[in-house]
């Protein structure tokens, strides 16, 4: 079996947090299609009511459906403006060809 590197996409919106909510999106980065993998998101989200917050949060191992796999995560960006934001979802799928 091949184990080809791949990445995912993802998207979405933080918790209402301090009456605000940041928009955030961007790819995973890369790594070989084996049994339990996982990936990293990392980025920064959208700017709001005067601040950004970033994030590097790991994805669950990859989960199996209908010959591909998906991630989720679920997870905290950094402390900015005296709060943290929650960032949660599900990536992409992912089909070998």
């Amino acid at each position: 079996m091949e184990n080809k590197l791949h990445s995912h996409s993802f998207a979405g919106k933080t918790s209402n947090t301090e009456d605000h909510i940041h928009q955030y999106s961007g790819k995973t980065d890369e790594t070989s299609d084996q049994i339990g993998h996982i990936h990293y998101i990392e980025g920064s989200t959208t700017l709001e009511e005067g601040h950004v917050h970033y994030y590097r949060i790991a994805t669950s191992p990859a989960i199996y459906v209908n010959g591909g796999h998906y991630h989720v995560y679920m997870g905290n960006a950094n402390f900015a403006k005296n709060h943290v934001q929650i960032l949660a979802g599900d990536t992409s799928f992912y089909k070998k060809n």
